[in-house]
């Protein structure tokens, strides 16, 4: 799948399918065309993040919509087992747009909601050999997640503002349901968003767990950031991020779940190519496999959540580490004339001593600190015994080992 930073730069180049569109004077535009077709200005490819991709459908249609199906370039072909399909927010200077736009505010959402899910379930329709596993789209095209909902579809948005309650009742049964394969990026003080569906982050409407809200208040596709390495949206830590990173985390969490459970539903149909049934090795394999699977993807949400709870309990014991501070601070100020182990004595005598105030929570803090990593140990100790136990089995059964390793 196509990391953050490239869905945000994907963002970015599908106003370029709209012929009418110019960026400074830039007049590229993005085509599905064949090489020997395109004129000087057109491209069939493009480059986002540090990934070059190929553009394997356009879509400039009605109301003002912008649509791409593009699929990584991969030892020189497109991937079309990675196809992502990107949808362009409101380009100002187009009035199609603009009214789209201002329709979009009622609570039936954006007009091009019916394009989007004519263009993907079209492109569905005919090219089975694709596999359309992610979703995009800016501010206005965040419609894209009820065409995500319809289709069972991973999408992600930025600054996206949306009318959830424009899903229908099988869309926001299957959101409601998955949750974790919806992520809508939105900085809280974001105005452009708050003003357009009012679903501010005190919230007015149910979004399912989908939106991400980070401390900003841009609206553009350049005021978000990402890691070097793994290209995926960086939330800077705050207490004010806290919520916001820890469902960023349960999502992709999720999502890698699920892909790895589709490695072996394909690892499964691999093994029974040849020979029909699974063979008893064959089938404890696969089991062991999806056992170790669980416990791995449980051990990353238990570390996910523990992570956060640690990061409280620490902050508790800070904070009471400052509050007995303080209350010396104010006794000194009142107590002038009594030395340091005088006014300590005054204050134990109402209960106020340091082993009250810092020593009891510091303690019961750090047995929470403490049982959490014996759990995650636990989980170790587990996931290593499946590993083995698979490991044992593979090496005994010859034929599954020369199966696995073709």
């Amino acid at each position: 799948m196509a990391t953050e930073e490239e869905l945000r730069d994907l963002n970015n180049r599908v106003y370029r399918v709209d012929p009418n569109y110019k960026d400074n004077g830039n007049k590229i535009q993005y085509t599905d065309k064949a090489d020997k077709d395109l004129k000087e200005n057109e491209r069939n490819s493009l480059t986002a993040g540090a990934q070059k991709f190929k553009v394997l459908s356009v879509k400039d249609g009605d109301y003002g919509f912008q649509g791409m199906a593009v699929a990584p370039i991969v030892n020189g072909v497109p991937d079309v087992s990675q196809v992502t399909v990107v949808a362009a927010g409101t380009y100002p200077s187009d009035n199609k747009d603009l009214k789209s736009a201002a329709k979009g505010l009622s609570p039936n959402g954006s007009p091009q909601d019916d394009v989007a899910l004519k263009y993907v379930g079209d492109l569905i329709s005919n090219h089975p050999d694709w596999t359309i596993n992610q979703l995009s789209g800016y501010s206005q095209s965040a419609y894209m997640l009820k065409v995500g909902a319809h289709f069972g579809i991973p999408t992600t948005v930025f600054s996206g503002w949306f009318q959830y309650g424009s899903l229908t009742e099988a869309e926001e049964k299957f959101m409601k349901e998955n949750p974790h394969l919806f992520l809508n990026y939105r900085q809280k003080n974001d105005d452009v968003t708050k003003w357009n569906d009012f679903n501010t982050r005190w919230g007015n409407s149910d979004d399912f767990g989908t939106i991400v809200w980070v401390d900003g208040n841009s609206h553009k596709l350049e005021s978000w950031d990402f890691d070097e390495k793994t290209g995926q949206l960086k939330i800077p830590d705050s207490l004010g991020n806290s919520e916001g990173a820890m469902i960023q985390q349960s999502h992709f969490i999720m999502r890698g779940f699920l892909a790895q459970l589709t490695m072996l539903d394909q690892l499964k149909a691999k093994l029974t190519t040849s020979g029909g049934a699974l063979s008893k090795n064959e089938k404890i394999y696969l089991d062991d496999q999806q056992a170790l699977l669980a416990v791995n993807t449980g051990r990353s949400a238990y570390q996910n959540a523990m992570a956060n709870a640690i990061k409280v309990y620490q902050n508790a014991i800070t904070e009471a580490e400052e509050i007995w501070q303080e209350t010396l601070r104010e006794a000194r100020a009142q107590l002038e004339e009594l030395s340091d182990n005088e006014m300590k004595d005054s204050l134990s005598a109402v209960g106020a001593t340091e082993q009250r105030i810092v020593g009891e929570p510091t303690e019961f803090f750090q047995q929470k600190i403490n049982k959490a990593k014996t759990m995650d140990e636990k989980f170790e100790s587990l996931s290593k015994e499946i590993k083995s136990k698979i490991n044992e089995l593979v090496q005994l059964d010859q034929q599954l080992a020369q199966q696995l390793r073709s």
